[in-house]
């Protein structure tokens, strides 16, 4: 089997944008918007970021928000 290229190692950076006022977010500084200071929940579980106000679960690992 031949072996992965080497920048298929690297991690996935996603992009993450406001749904009020769509300018893209820093997610790992901090959970919210510095333009327009909309805040966002992180999943207690694996920390990622939930833009959804109504949201009952984490989208990305599936646990239910506290």
């Amino acid at each position: 089997m031949p072996a992965k290229p080497e920048e298929d190692n690297k991690p996935l950076i996603c992009r993450c944008f406001c749904p009020y006022c769509e300018v893209e977010i820093a997610v790992e500084n901090a959970a919210f918007c510095q333009v327009c200071k909309a805040n966002f929940t992180r999943c207690s579980h694996c920390g990622a970021v939930i833009l959804e106000k109504t949201a009952v679960k984490c989208h990305s690992c599936g646990q239910p928000l506290s």
